[in-house]
């Protein structure tokens, strides 16, 4: 079935509404509907309006058709429909869409009768409440005597809220009982029908607690002043607190919806009455309520009312009257004098009232409380003061700052740091020297703050205080004041400083001071320039600089120094190298390491360079190898066991294998058996006899008392753990066993008799021994190249890990690469040969024409370091690993010995090198079990017939392979999102027989495309025969000629022959001049002939060209849904046959 092709797509997600289509649609109501379910839940905003757009060029009748296929819960699945409804409610409800909107209504209104089942009328209703009006109110009056969907109608109703809508609600009160009559009651409130005060009112005396409850919030949310005498009387009854029936949050809620009604006097009254009657501490909240209403009648004119409340002993009534007179900005002598008379604990709560309404007239007032003795008085003083007069106030703030304790300095700082005025930082700067020192240091922190890089000779002259709190403030403050200019004068604090911290802020701040200059070249030239100039045991002050700014020049300072210089510049130099900012100073403390395993620094730089690996953002495969490297050269079992608690934390394959290792170190079991632990249990890929047996091994050595929970978490992973074998290994480390010469290619072999292949296969091995050679654990390439160390076996399907390295001989001539049966090649180079394109990585097909040659992304170690490749192959199609990223991605590896030919099904893996020297290690494979490729029987190859997919390869296809792929010996679709790509045959037929298998999933939509084109509509240009999940809810309102087998719009197929989803089904068409055949399952579901329809046209009376065609591609038409096939083969029957 087609898709709707979105010509103005862009400018619909652009507008926002519903263009006309240029291209003609020739689907059924029945197929677009089916069609555009499939497509949901959209998985994209794209894919969303594209859906939108095909829901609404429905039109009413489709709408109703969509809503009409809604089932009973336990008959069917309505996710896709929700969706599509759902989604289309709120879609036609924003921006400019009345016509979506009234199209939509009108629908659900003649669905809703229509549809019997209380769930699906709930959501129907819904829908109504998103999209109806006027329109929708009689379908909606109908459903309020029904108990089951009273409460979603009523709701709807109150949504539409219209005078019809208000007098339905009414009407049916009076006729109701229980949750329904609950349910409208609700209504009426959130309606605000005043005409239902008195019907509400009668149910305020309810015996239920809920009827009582409710009808109290609907007389609030009404807010008539007929309500007033039941809500005074539930409200006193409960003492004005809050209690189950909120009977004293009704009358609040009342009040407030009179009040925004402009009933004021009513209010006010009852406002009056409630704040003399709400004098205990249990009534705060409902006091508080009632001066809020006054305050908000009454206006400035409240202004008594809340000097009172201010002065009360309750606090929170007290706050909450000084919050309400902030709106005022009136009254600033009233209030003075209430600051005055105030009692001692509402003096500071009126201060900061005054801070809070940042009152100008009040600072003098502030100022004279910033003398109080009373401390709480003070420090709210000095707080509104710096708000209301900011910079005027500043002399009286830091006067107070230079007698007063702690806590006085703290409260000023804070104020200063957010005082506005140019003459802050002035004032402050000429007051600085003359405070006390903490006062002095909170200062310094203030310019410090303010970046006050013109005040920067006052904090100079303190960066030489005697006062180690002034001395290290003002060196901190200079980390955020310095700048380029003023580096002269950091240079000698920081060669003069004695304490760390002191050195810590001077390194930081001339390295902020330095950042002045962008070019971080040139900042390390500045720096470098005065470490020259400086004493030859202070230049080590300097390297802390250089590891912030980072880079090569910097970097090989530091380690150059390290190298030559005392103890002391080693230290300081080993610490730079270690806040590196990067991760390429951990190559050079691994090499400090490696260098001198018997140096003072080799366990620190062991540890900082493990320490660097954990937190750095690498995949575990990238991690491992580093690991690895640094496990090399270990020498203790501490440093050993620092190293696989960090190689646990890597769940791979041959981690587990690293840490097996050490299973049989007494010293290291324990570490061991947690880390082949934590990777098993972190990665259930990984299986097979060894993964089984170190698993075992390690609960034997695992001791404490609470290793039983974690043993037993291995034996549920051992008992769920994959049967079939894992990884073997491909090279035991020590020879050559299991790997030969080369011999010429596979085609070139397979043409030699016994004794010549025997012969050739003798003297590549004699060249094999010349070229490769093991050493120290790994296979390496000592030879000019081209003679490729091979597998004696042969593989199929298969995934392969190899750690590979080029060595570094100086000659940039590294080229290498691992072919796969038999055929080149996973690329690996060295990335500096640009001139050879080497620079786009390694682990790319390198020699595929027609498919990506080159990796997605340069993923290389440096020359001279191990690289690891995870390698999947099945099929025809590679998907590689380098380190831990991916770099190709399931892409078909092309013959490169013969293109007209698949990849060869099974041959031998090949190590290929030449140039530079090569390495490679810890080789191992695991074979992908491979179903048999399929083979035609006697009889069909007796016919002629043509093997199209076998299963292992799809050489004989062409167009939309990413999403057509293979999968254990089937052809899989597994389209993204949106995705609809046609794949199709090679070759063009036109009379010929096609059988094949496929297997559907749940509202599986594909089909057959014959006689086609390439370009345009398979099922128009040419004719579709459809492969469809028949009994699928979404499709049961298609036409006949719509449904599995039938040729698309024009010849329909029986129905009831396709066998439950998940099993195989087997399909034969026939296709000779006009006649088409199509058996199912052993059933001829379509017999069919074209003619007619070629002469008075199709049944869906739609233009298709197609059937006048005589030939064309053969193809499998995707609409987005995942389906397999297997075992297709053709027979052409236009051609002659030889005769056998």
């Amino acid at each position: 079935m087609k898709k709707l092709s979105l010509i103005f797509l862009s400018f619909l997600l652009v507008s926002g509404s519903l263009k006309a289509q240029t291209k003609v649609d020739n689907r059924t109501i029945s197929t677009r509907i089916a069609d555009v379910l499939a497509q949901f839940p959209a998985q994209d905003a794209q894919q969303l309006a594209t859906n939108m757009n095909e829901v609404g060029a429905l039109g009413e009748a489709g709408l109703v058709e969509i809503a009409k296929m809604l089932v009973p819960p336990g008959q069917g699945d309505n996710s896709k429909i929700q969706y599509a409804l759902g989604g289309f409610s709120y879609y036609v409800t924003q921006g400019n869409r009345e016509n979506l909107r009234a199209m939509a209504a009108n629908a659900y209104v003649k669905a809703l009768d229509q549809v019997t089942d209380p769930i699906n009328k709930t959501f129907l209703i819904f829908q109504l409440q998103m999209v109806g009006k006027d329109e929708a109110v009689a379908a909606l009056i109908k459903n309020l005597g029904n108990d089951q969907v009273c409460g979603p109608a009523a709701r709807a109703l109150v949504k539409i809220n219209t005078a019809s809508a208000k007098t339905a609600l009414l009407n049916a009160l009076s006729q109701s009982q229980g949750t329904c009559q609950m349910s409208l009651v609700e209504a009426l409130g959130d309606s605000r029908d005043a005409a239902a005060v008195s019907a509400i009112s009668k149910l305020v005396s309810s015996s239920d607690p809920k009827m009582k409850k409710v009808a109290l919030f609907a007389l609030a949310n009404i807010g008539d002043p007929a309500a007033e005498p039941v809500l005074a009387a539930e409200a006193e009854k409960a003492g004005f607190a809050y209690q189950n029936a909120n009977a004293t949050a009704a009358y609040l809620r009342w009040a407030e919806t009179m009040l925004a009604a402009g009933n004021k006097s009513q209010v006010e009254k009852m406002a009056q009455t409630l704040l003399s009657k709400t004098t205990q501490d249990n009534q705060v909240p409902t006091r508080i309520a009632a001066l809020k209403f006054l305050v908000r009648i009454q206006g400035e004119q409240s202004l008594p009312l809340l000097l009172t409340a201010a002065n009360d002993n309750n606090q929170a009534y007290r706050v909450a009257a000084l919050t309400q007179a902030t709106e005022f900005k009136t009254g600033t002598s009233e209030w003075l004098t209430a600051l005055k008379k105030a009692k001692p604990a509402a003096k500071a709560d009126i201060i900061n009232f005054f801070g809070i309404r940042q009152d100008a007239a009040a600072l003098p007032a502030l100022l004279k409380a910033v003398k109080n003795k009373k401390q709480d008085v003070k420090v709210a003083a000095i707080i509104a003061a710096g708000k209301v007069g900011q910079e005027a106030a500043l002399p009286a703030i830091i006067k107070a700052m230079r007698k007063g304790d702690s806590t006085v300095v703290q409260t000023a700082q804070t104020a200063i740091l957010t005082m506005k005025g140019t003459n802050v930082v002035p004032q402050v700067s000429q007051a600085l020297p003359k405070m006390k020192e903490p006062a002095r240091a909170a200062l310094l922190e203030v310019l410090g703050s303010r970046k006050a890089s013109e005040q920067i000779n006052v904090v100079l002259a303190q960066a030489k205080s005697k006062n180690p709190e002034v001395e290290l403030a003002a060196l901190t403050a200079l980390k955020d004041m310095a700048t380029q200019e003023n580096l002269t004068s950091l240079y000698p604090l920081l060669l003069a400083a004695d304490r760390p911290e002191e050195v810590t802020v001077m390194q930081e701040a001339i390295y902020n001071a330095v950042k002045g200059e962008s070019d971080k070249a040139k900042q390390t030239d500045i720096i470098l320039q005065q470490m020259a100039q400086a004493p030859a045991d202070k230049k080590l002050l300097y390297y802390s600089v250089l590891s912030k700014i980072g880079g090569k020049k910097a970097l090989q300072t530091v380690v150059t120094n390290f190298k030559s210089g005392n103890d002391e510049t080693k230290k300081a130099a080993f610490a730079a190298l270690g806040n590196w900012t990067d991760f390429s100073a951990a190559t050079e403390i691994f090499n400090i390491a490696q260098s001198d395993p018997n140096s003072s620094y080799f366990d620190q730089a062991l540890r900082g360079y493990v320490r660097q690996v954990s937190t750095a953002k690498f995949p575990a495969e990238q991690k491992l190898l580093l690991l690895t490297k640094v496990m090399d050269i270990a020498k203790t079992s501490d440093q050993k066991t620092v190293i696989l608690r960090e190689v646990g934390k890597s769940p791979t394959y041959l981690s587990l294998l690293l840490a097996g290792k050490y299973l049989d170190d007494p010293a290291l079991n324990q570490v061991a058996a947690d880390a082949v632990t934590n990777i098993a249990l972190n990665n259930k890929n990984i299986f097979g006899q060894d993964v089984r047996d170190l698993l075992n091994k390690a609960m034997s050595a695992m001791q404490g008392a609470e290793v039983e929970y974690t043993k037993a978490n291995i034996r549920k992973l051992l008992d769920e753990m994959p049967k079939e074998p894992g990884f073997v290994s491909m090279f035991n480390g020590t020879d050559l066993t299991g790997w030969k010469g080369l011999v010429a290619d596979p085609i070139k072999r397979s043409k030699m008799d016994a004794k010549t292949l025997a012969a050739a296969q003798q003297k590549a091995d004699e060249q094999m021994r010349q070229d490769w050679q093991v050493k120290n654990g790994e296979i390496v390439f000592v030879g000019k190249g081209f003679d490729n160390l091979t597998t004696v076996k042969k593989y199929a399907d298969f995934e392969m890990l190899v750690d590979w390295k080029i060595y570094d001989d100086g000659k940039k001539e590294g080229d290498a690469g691992i072919y796969l049966r038999g055929t080149p090649q996973v690329q690996m180079w060295d990335t500096a040969r640009v001139k050879d394109g080497a620079q786009v990585g390694s682990g790319g097909l390198y020699n595929n024409k027609v498919n990506p040659s080159k990796p997605l992304k340069v993923a290389d170690n440096p020359l001279g370091e191990w690289n690891n490749f995870r390698i999947l192959m099945q099929g025809d199609r590679v998907t590689v690993y380098l380190n831990g990223e991916l770099v190709t991605d399931n892409v078909i590896l092309e013959n490169y010995w013969d293109a007209k030919l698949p990849i060869f099904p099974q041959e031998q893996i090949e190590l290929q090198a030449h140039g530079s020297p090569v390495g490679y290690r810890n080789l191992y494979i695991r074979e992908i079990p491979r179903p048999k490729p399929y083979q035609l029987s006697a009889a069909e190859e007796k016919e002629g017939y043509k093997i199209l997919f076998d299963g292992t390869n799809m050489h004989e296809w062409q167009g939309n392979t990413i999403d057509y792929t293979i999968d254990a010996g089937t052809m899989l679709v597994s389209p993204k999102p949106g995705s609809r790509g046609n794949l199709y045959t090679k070759d063009q037929y036109s009379d010929f027989v096609f059988r094949f298998e496929f297997q559907l999933t749940p509202g599986a939509n594909n089909g057959l495309g014959i006689r086609a084109p390439l370009e345009g509509d398979a099922a128009y240009t040419g004719i579709e025969l459809q492969i469809l999940d028949n009994e699928a809810d979404i499709y049961k309102a298609l036409q006949p000629y719509q449904y599995h087998g039938s040729a698309y719009g024009i010849l329909p197929a029986k129905r009831g022959y396709l066998k439950p989803i998940g099993e195989w089904n087997y399909q034969e068409v026939m296709v000779k001049g006009p006649k088409i055949k199509v058996i199912l399952n052993g059933t001829t579901i379509l017999d069919g002939d074209l003619t007619e329809a070629r002469k008075n046209g199709t049944a869906d009376h739609k233009d298709h060209p197609g059937i006048n065609r005589d030939s064309g591609y053969i193809g499998f038409l995707g609409h987005g849904s995942t389906l397999a096939f297997r075992n297709i083969r053709i027979k052409d029957l236009s051609k002659k046959l030889a005769v056998k």
